[in-house]
């Protein structure tokens, strides 16, 4: 045992397992969706609004991807 000065610490401890534990299951679950489901990923996978110059080129990118500079505006 411990002495009774220490069970806020305790409950504190006990709070922060509990949320650990709690988003680990949350990740296998994310995990499982993903290697069980049906779902086909599009070619732009980022979304939309990924239209700047890093999402363009493939990954990871060549060498010389661009002969010259790109102006970015």
């Amino acid at each position: 045992d411990y002495p009774t000065a220490f069970a806020g610490w305790n409950y504190v401890s006990s709070m922060g397992a509990i949320v650990s534990g709690v988003s680990t299951l949350v990740f296998f679950v994310i995990l499982f969706k993903i290697f069980t489901g049906k779902q086909k990923l599009a070619a732009n996978y980022w979304g939309d609004g990924a239209t700047t110059l890093e999402w363009t080129v493939p990954s990871p990118a060549p060498h010389h991807t661009f002969e010259d500079v790109p102006v970015i505006r």
